[in-house]
């Protein structure tokens, strides 16, 4: 117990370099796989979250899989005060199969009401090939972390 109290700010130092070297590598396996265990889900955002002195916002948003639905968050593109127009409007949302929460909202692909279920919108984005360019640009989600609670 001495070791812990005399260490602690050692300890908890590589904690955080823990944290961090693991929300890296989890982007990085997005970025390596999303291409070959992808799938595709329509994501909803329901609000918008603010960080920072006004530098920056992030898009919570909602997406179903079977009977499942899932919260994410990714970083804003737009201006915080055209993000808010953003609200209740649905978009391309891409996961990863084997983890599920390591997933992406692409605000500049938005999905077509009529639209209706995963299986249409694949149909959808193979038939519209400009598409797959897009999905090469992945925005920036939130912690790792923040997906999964």
């Amino acid at each position: 117990m001495e070791f812990l109290k005399k260490n602690y700010l050692v300890l908890l130092f590589f904690f955080m370099i823990g944290i961090i070297c693991y929300d890296y590598f989890v982007r990085q396996d997005f970025k390596k796989n999303y291409k070959r265990n992808g799938e595709y889900a329509i994501g909803e955002i329901y609000g918008i979250k603010e960080y920072g002195r006004a530098t920056g916002y992030y898009n919570l948003y909602l997406f179903k899989i079977g009977n499942k639905e899932y919260k994410g968050r990714s970083d804003g593109d737009l201006s915080f005060s055209e993000a808010p127009q953003n609200i209740g409007k649905r978009f391309l949302v891409l996961y990863l199969k084997t983890n599920i929460h390591n997933n992406a909202l692409y605000v500049s692909i938005p999905v077509n009401d009529s639209i209706k279920s995963n299986s249409e919108l694949q149909k959808w984005i193979s038939a519209h090939p400009e598409i797959k360019s897009k999905l090469d640009s992945i925005p920036g989600s939130g912690f790792f972390f923040e997906n999964y609670f």
